[in-house]
């Protein structure tokens, strides 16, 4: 459990210590929700998409993609083109971009639970 915190924490710093000026700390607690959300749901079989991560906190199209614009101008989310639930259009699974750090903490995760 002590590294899932950290892990967390890890996170939350990425957004925290490096604010864009004009940000809010409104703004940055949203983020890490986002930051939080996406790493929690990355790896479910149902792809976290910009429309599904709005359909669970109740944002429109406009203020979910601008969450996450800020969070792949960091290099802390990436977009990846797939399918829409249609099988037609296209679509952005989200998933974090995984650092060095980010996958010390994730294999330290595995780890405790051996």
């Amino acid at each position: 459990m002590q590294s899932h915190n950290r892990l967390i924490w890890h996170l939350v710093k990425q957004i925290v210590e490096n604010a864009f000026p004009e940000e809010t700390a409104a703004s940055r607690l949203q983020q890490v929700a986002v930051l939080l959300t996406i790493n929690a749901l990355q790896n479910q079989p149902e792809p976290l998409t910009t429309q599904r991560l709005g359909e669970i906190y109740g944002l429109n199209a406009s203020q979910t993609h601008k969450l996450v614009t800020r969070l792949v101008e960091r290099g802390l989310v990436t977009r990846e083109q797939i399918h829409n639930r249609l099988g037609r259009g296209h679509a952005f699974a989200l998933r974090l971009v995984e650092t060095p750090e980010l996958k010390i903490f994730r294999d330290a995760i595995l780890n405790e639970g051996n």
